[in-house]
Order: C-alpha cells, then sequence, then structure tokens
C-alpha cells in the first residue's frame, strides 16, 4: 500500500476515525497501541517480511538506548558505540550495500585473475533507509545526552513505524516527535482541512505533474543514444523537476496526514529551486537528512572549526556519504561528491565574485542579479541529478554530452509530439510548473495559499476545494497506459 492506492482511501479514514473515538488516558496508550497495529498493517501490506527487519531495528535500538540511559558510562565507550552502530545498520549494509561490494572485489579478482563470487540480488525492504537512520539519530541523541531514553516500547515502536513516515520520511528525531505521541489529540474540523489540503497539494504533485514529466524522462533516459540535443536537454531540465515533484509530493502527504492527526513533522522542503547558490539549495533540500549528517556527521568531523582545508575535506566527505545513502554504485557517489565539490567551489569564489561584482557595479539585490544566481543554481543541480538518474556513469556523460548538439527545429517538425505526450499533456505540464512556480514565490514571500483561502466566503472556499479535487482526478496521469509509478524515493 502506498499514499497513492486506492486501498488507502480507506485505510486512512478508518485509522484516523478509530484513533479519535479511542480513550486518551496514560498518555494515549491504547490510542497508540491502535496508531502502531495500523502502522505496521501499512508497513507489511507492501511485503510482511519486511516488517521483521523494522522490528529487528525497533528492538536492538530499543535495548541499546535503554542501556544508555541507565548507564551513563556505557556513553563514553567507543567499543559500544561501534558495536551499537554496527547491529542498528546491519540489515541496511546487507541488504543494500552486499552486491555493491561484492561487485567491485570482483572487479579486482577478475583482473588478477581470480574467479568471482555471485551477487546476492537481495529485496532491499521499502524505507530501510529511512526508519534505520531514524534509530540511529535517537540512539546518537541519547548517547550525548541531548534527549532521555525512552522505556514506552509502544511509543518507541510508533516512532519507526509510524506510517506517514515509515516509507520515506522525513527522518525525524526522537525529541521532536515522541513527546507528540502522549499529547491529546483529538478531531479538529480546522487542522483535518489544513492536513487535507496539504495531502491535496502533494497528490497534484505526483499526479498531473511528476508521473506525466516522467513520460518523457523515463524515455529520452532510455535511450539516450537516439535523443541528442534539445531532447536531452529538455530530459535533464525535467528530471530536476521530475524528482522534486516526486518527493516533495510524498512529504506533503506525510505533513497532511500526520496534520489531520494532530502530529507536526518536519518539512522536508522549503522551496529548494528558488536558491541562489548550491549551499542554500542544501539547507532546503530533504532538509531532515540534510540535517542528519549536518549534526552526527560534519560536525563530529570537525565541521569548520578546524580549518578552511578540513572544511573542505568534511564537505567532501558528507556530500560522499549521503551519494551512497541515496544508492548502492559510484553513480550515487559521484553526484554526491559533485555536490561537494559544488559548494567547495562555491566557497573558494566567493570572495572573488564579490569582488568583481563590486568593480562592475552589480547590485546583489536586485532582481536581474538574484534571477540569474537562481538560473544558474539550478542548472548546476540539474547537470547533478543527471548522474543520479542515468542507469550507469557512462549514461550521464553521454546525456550531458548530448545536450551539446544543436538541433532547435525539433520545436516545429512535430517529434516533440512523438515523446508520449500529447500537445494537451504537454500545455497540462507547463501550466501545472508554472502553478508550482507561482506558489512558491508566494510562500518565498511568506504568502501561503491555503490560509489565504480559508479566510474567504464559504461559497469560494469550496469552489476552490472542488476545483482543486476535479484538477487532480481530471488532469491526473491514470489509466492502464499511466499507471502511477511508486515514489522516486522508495528505492532508497
Amino acid at each position: 500500500m502506498s499514499f497513492q492506492a486506492l486501498e488507502f482511501a480507506v485505510f486512512f479514514p478508518v485509522c484516523a476515525l478509530v484513533y479519535f473515538l479511542l480513550p486518551g488516558y496514560k498518555d494515549n496508550l491504547i490510542k497508540n497501541i491502535w496508531l502502531c497495529v495500523c502502522s505496521y498493517y501499512f508497513y507489511m501490506s507492501i511485503n510482511p517480511l519486511y516488517a521483521l527487519f523494522l522490528l529487528y531495528v525497533t528492538l536492538v535500538s530499543y535495548v541499546f538506548g535503554i542501556f544508555l540511559g541507565k548507564k551513563a558510562e556505557y556513553r563514553k565507550k567507543s567499543a559500544f558505540t561501534f558495536l551499537m552502530v554496527v547491529l542498528v545498520l546491519l540489515p541496511l549494509a546487507v541488504f543494500k550495500y552486499s552486491d555493491f561490494v561484492i561487485r567491485n572485489i570482483n572487479i579486482i579478482t577478475g583482473r588478477i585473475g581470480m574467479g568471482v563470487f555471485p551477487e546476492l540480488k537481495l529485496l532491499l525492504p521499502v524505507g530501510i533507509s529511512f526508519f534505520t537512520f531514524t534509530a540511529l539519530g535517537y540512539l546518537l541523541d541519547v548517547r550525548k545526552g541531548k534527549i532521555e531514553c525512552e522505556y514506552n516500547i509502544i511509543s518507541y515502536m510508533l516512532f519507526l513505524s509510524l506510517f506517514p513516515t515509515v516509507l520515506s520520511g522525513p527522518i525525524e528525531r526522537a525529541g521532536h516527535l515522541i513527546p507528540q505521541f502522549k499529547e491529546k489529540h483529538e478531531f479538529n474540523a480546522d487542522r483535518i482541512k489544513n492536513g487535507f489540503l496539504l495531502m491535496l497539494w502533494g497528490y497534484y504533485l505526483k499526479f498531473v505533474l511528476s508521473d506525466r514529466v516522467a513520460v518523457f524522462v523515463d524515455k529520452v533516459f532510455s535511450e539516450s543514444n537516439s535523443y541528442p540535443g534539445v531532447y536531452s536537454i529538455i530530459a535533464v531540465l525535467l528530471y530536476a523537476l521530475q524528482i522534486y515533484f516526486d518527493f516533495a509530493s510524498y512529504s506533503y502527504m506525510a505533513l497532511g496526514i500526520g496534520e489531520v492527526m494532530g502530529f507536526r513533522l518536519i518539512s522536508n522542503f522549503e522551496r529548494p529551486y528558488l536558491a541562489e547558490t548550491t549551499v542554500d539549495f542544501w539547507r532546503r533540500w530533504h532538509i531532515s537528512l540534510t540535517s542528519f549528517f549536518r549534526d552526527y556527521l560534519y560536525i563530529p568531523l570537525g565541521g569548520n572549526r578546524k580549518g578552511t582545508v578540513r572544511k573542505y575535506i568534511n564537505i567532501i566527505i558528507v556530500f560522499a556519504v549521503s551519494g551512497l545513502w541515496h544508492g548502492a554504485s559510484w553513480n550515487f557517489v559521484f553526484w554526491g561528491v559533485l555536490n561537494g565539490f559544488f559548494q567547495v567551489i562555491g566557497s573558494i569564489l566567493k570572495k572573488s565574485r564579490e569582488r568583481l561584482g563590486s568593480m562592475m557595479g552589480l547590485r546583489e539585490d536586485c532582481f536581474s542579479h538574484r534571477l540569474l544566481n537562481t538560473a544558474v543554481t539550478f542548472i548546476l543541480m540539474a547537470a547533478a541529478w543527471t548522474f543520479f538518474r542515468a542507469e550507469s556513469f557512462m549514461t550521464a556523460v553521454r546525456m550531458l554530452r548530448n545536450c551539446l548538439y544543436y538541433n532547435p527545429w525539433v520545436f516545429f517538425d512535430g517529434t516533440m509530439l512523438q515523446m508520449g505526450l500529447k500537445a494537451f499533456d504537454i500545455f497540462i505540464m507547463l501550466s501545472s510548473i508554472v502553478i508550482v512556480l507561482f506558489v512558491s514565490i508566494m510562500n518565498e514571500k511568506g504568502i501561503v495559499i491555503r490560509e489565504k483561502v480559508a479566510g474567504q466566503e464559504l461559497w469560494f472556499r469550496w469552489l476552490f476545494y472542488i476545483a482543486a479535487i476535479m484538477a487532480v482526478l481530471v488532469f491526473g496521469m491514470y489509466g492502464p497506459s499511466y499507471n502511477s509509478s511508486d515514489f522516486i524515493y522508495f528505492n532508497f
């Protein structure tokens, strides 16, 4: 089951309704048991065996948390910390990285004439990267003394399995989410309406935009030799948008579901493609993961406290690990390193750019200057995303090399209409991108559309709500030709 599945339209209302009807005494014990059962049912509906890995990570991290909470001396023992981290990461390491290690060993052994080892071909449990890092963050926070260990096993199980977050995050912090399980959550019409609108925006991004953009992107990337020039340029730029639409759609749905039930989840995106630098982009993109690596890797490595060179090395390391977290392939590692390289080069050239701009009389606060910075940042990120999307490193290189080919006539000879999207679909796609851009700019200015709508007359509000629902139902990509694909981040 996933948020876009028809079964979810039955599961979620039943889960929420029973949750609100159950009594809330003893720190919401009955409510939390029900929500925990629902969350495990939701996760097991994808594959019942996956629950074993979720349960393993839950029990191992729970026991280690108790040890850290009861005996402070364990917090200072490096061997204990090492064992804790290894055991928590073990399922993730085996299922996600075993074949990656085997492939690289085979490359070495093949060159020296030795035999090769067979790959395990294990199926990666959905969400394992997310709930593993959630558990690891909890343990490291307890170890640092930032939070107390959680003794309530139901609360802790729910913390790792909560169905809005278990598949693709956000990677919640225990100090932020666990206390909410003990708060009083009752039916609230305004909160439910706000949550529904967040979910509706997520469905719009997924069905109307992400799945539509994917048709063009998938065709070009799968046949990169056949579509040079404009095709490749558009595919590269569209994929940068697709991955945002897709992941943000899941995040908005998760936020909305949490809002309906009374939970305040971490917002994963803050209009990343309005960023004027790559540093700013990563402050706005996948915020829960970025902050995780900042707090648990970048700062422990020394952050920016040990000199400029060490700071740059730390940035590259963090982004390389981030790339490896996303996928067990050198493509992803290169993608991570490239993003780190962008930040390092940007930092090195910052003062020179400022001096050059001052000499040329450029005004950094004017619209044109900011627009140029935003455009350059978007192009850099789109180029990097190519390595994220391509099946191999050489495919990514070919896609970027194809962008240098000159064939603008394809805009006029009708071949663009042979890429899987009809003229109407292209119009809807471009119109929707403009709508997302408008909403993002309004949000950047502190104007929240749904709050403005909520302040209007009843007839206008319902007209808006019905129009929004109809837009998703009418313009979404449905049917046998366009089955809604899984969220991209389910693969990580």
